[in-house]
């Protein structure tokens, strides 16, 4: 390098920082020089092993004149667009004086976000009801990833079809992506009986799931019958016991006994459901241990993608004929366990137990009658007061019905609860036990704060971050946003905040917009859980868990809350379920409630107070380590199972 390069780069980046996920690249916008130079600069951006010049370098008049006696100024503008898969990535902008010897300008964070799937359904045209047997045709293809496989769902019905048919008329809509050439498809026989609104499942070769709804929908009453699909192998197929009887809901075919290391849990819904990492984490330990565990979803088992680290087979309701299959030892559950007492959950549950003589447990994690009473727009008391046949109408599947939950309940072996409080929702004289969730301590441990990757996100060492992961829906959207009112009004105090957050929303969560917030936002999506989660948690300074006393809160345990503690930052939280709990002023700062106000009063009170802020950090970690353990829950579960069944002893204990 030239002699006379002895000074850091000046530089200046105008894209808005930080960089918010963008489909498939992220464009970087600013000037940079290094001072002494005699001739134009290069920069570029690593990521990875790759390396992206510049797609235009940018005469820049004002940097000239800012800088008059530098001669490289006035031509260190740059613009970069970097095409990269989905992901998150880390990357660094350098430049270099002598094209040789390259110096890092600026490290990166930079979130892509995936195209969308392409795809439809042209063939019989939508808007009529299809009532008679036919085959459907369509087109589909992901610009970014090979699909492998097309198959038509509605109902409890899955249609595979010929794909990879040619469509010249496609590729003349989508002249840049070579996918489009042969992306047709087209039933492989005609649809059978069944009801439902069609969508298209594509799956990729890298395994990625997409769907695509239509506006077509079947109604056919004749016509041939789908046989449930066979079992889809999640682990190895040596495993299995294939050579069972053919079973069916009718009666007529041979069961084998349950096994007695035998259990199933029964999720109400996919594994991208809040409870499936609960369900999940307790049957890898319950396996681990040396009992046998498969999870029950109503549908969409391939979600279990969602969590590479299951040890247990996957199960649609739809396939409970095949059920024993799913078992090592080829017999039925000795258990099922109704994750919770929802009717898509309650109906599958009582079948198994009519089939196989398993004992049934249900686990309650919510104000199941608050849910129904804020769904339906009625209070609990009218509705449980309706005629049954009124009330069967009302009722969605994936709710608790008045009477059906509650005969349920009266019914069951046991029931597990998430916080005691929800003990006041299990009949008299029902067996019931407390089973808390907790944190994965190969990812969620204490982690020093990763003061390289806060700079590559825009923030300043002084600034104030905190973090909050999980979608927002109907039930959270008030108190998120809560939250974002108290980031908005420690800002405009005068200190400095950010709030990094990771979910999905549902669309109306900001009516007006985000532009208030947006300054103070970094929204990265959705991230890989296991790989991405505990590092960006361990940029904050503390976590909130916002939210009031009320009927939603106080009969549910948020699955963040053992993440926070287990991280090692202070914890604010209101007076409810795990805030009745801890410790005020020990194991976290406790508020009558968490609203806007009270939250951004507490973060300034810690940010004034680093001796309390300590303590707490302190206070967190050793409650997470007596109360927050999957293996001790997993066991105190079991030991309740065999308190009520013939549940064998497990290798282990």
């Amino acid at each position: 390098m030239n002699a006379a390069v002895t000074s850091a780069p000046r530089f200046s980046l105008e894209t808005l920082q930080p960089f918010q996920p963008t489909q498939n690249y992220f464009q970087l916008i600013g000037w940079a020089f290094v001072p002494g130079s005699p001739s134009p600069n290069e920069v570029r951006v690593v990521v990875g092993d790759r390396i992206f010049v510049p797609l235009e370098r940018i005469s820049r008049a004002d940097v000239a004149a800012a800088y008059p006696a530098e001669p490289a100024a006035s031509t260190s503008g740059f613009k970069f667009i970097c095409y990269l898969p989905f992901g998150f990535y880390e990357g660094r902008l350098e430049i270099s004086a002598d094209g040789v010897t390259w110096i890092p300008v600026r490290a990166l964070a930079i979130p892509v976000s995936s195209h969308p799937i392409l795809g439809a359904i042209e063939k019989p045209p939508a808007g009529e009801t299809i009532t008679r047997p036919a085959r459907i045709e369509g087109w589909c293809f992901h610009p970014e990833f090979k699909v492998r496989e097309i198959v038509l769902q509605f109902g409890n019905v899955e249609v595979p079809c010929d794909y990879g048919l040619p469509r010249a008329d496609v590729t003349a809509r989508f002249p840049h992506d070579p996918a489009a050439a042969r992306s047709g498809f087209i039933t492989t026989e005609n649809l059978p009986r069944g009801a439902g609104r069609i969508k298209i499942r594509a799956t990729t070769e890298c395994g990625r799931i997409y769907f695509i709804r239509s506006d077509h929908t079947v109604k056919i009453e004749e016509g041939w019958i789908p046989n449930p699909p066979p079992p889809s192998p999640v682990r190895d197929l040596s495993t299995l016991a294939w050579a069972q009887p053919t079973l069916d809901r009718q009666g007529t075919g041979a069961r084998p006994p349950p096994g007695t290391k035998n259990i199933l849990f029964a999720l109400y819904g996919d594994f991208s459901a809040n409870s499936a990492l609960h369900v999940a984490s307790l049957a890898n330990e319950l396996i681990a241990a040396g009992y046998d565990c498969v999870v029950a979803v109503p549908d969409h088992k391939e979600t279990l993608g969602a969590l590479p680290e299951a040890r247990f087979m996957a199960l649609h309701f739809n396939e409970i004929a095949h059920l024993p299959a799913y078992f090592k030892d080829g017999r039925g559950p000795c258990l099922v366990h109704a994750w919770t007492s929802r009717e898509n959950v309650r109906r599958f549950a009582t079948a198994v137990a009519a089939d196989y003589g398993s004992a049934v447990f249900v686990h309650l994690e919510d104000n199941e009658q608050e849910l129904l009473e804020s769904r339906l727009g009625r209070p609990f008391a009218e509705l449980a007061a309706l005629p049954e046949k009124q009330l069967d109408a009302l009722v969605p599947d994936v709710l608790s019905h008045p009477r059906h939950a509650a005969r349920f309940l009266r019914e069951a072996a046991g029931v597990t609860v998430i916080v005691e409080r929800l003990k006041a929702h299990v009949p008299a004289g029902r067996p019931s036990a407390v089973i808390w969730p907790a944190a994965d301590p190969r990812h969620f441990k204490p982690l020093p704060r990763d003061e390289a990757f806060r700079r590559a996100l825009g923030l300043a060492p002084a600034d104030i971050v905190l973090f909050y992961h999980g979608n927002v829906h109907a039930s959270n959207a008030a108190e998120v946003r809560s939250l974002y009112e108290a980031v908005a009004q420690l800002n405009a105090s005068g200190l400095v905040t950010h709030l990094i957050r990771t979910g999905r929303d549902f669309p109306d969560f900001l009516p007006e917009g985000d532009a208030w917030i947006r300054p103070h936002l970094i929204h990265l999506g959705h991230v890989a859980r296991a790989k991405h989660l505990p590092a960006l948690m361990a940029l904050a300074d503390y976590f909130v868990q916002p939210g009031v006393p009320d009927a939603f809160n106080d009969y549910r345990f948020p699955s963040k809350l053992p993440e926070f503690f287990a991280i090692g930052r202070p914890v604010i939280l209101p007076r409810t379920n795990l805030g009745d709990l801890v410790r005020d002023g020990e194991h976290a700062l406790v508020l009558a409630k968490a609203d806007g106000p009270a939250i951004a009063a507490a973060v300034a009170r810690l940010h004034g107070d680093p001796a309390l802020a300590e303590k707490l950090s302190r206070g967190a970690l050793a409650f997470a380590a007596e109360h927050f353990s999957w293996r001790r829950s997993a066991r105190q579960l079991a030991e309740f199972y065999r308190s009520l069944t013939p549940l064998a002893a497990a290798a282990s204990s």
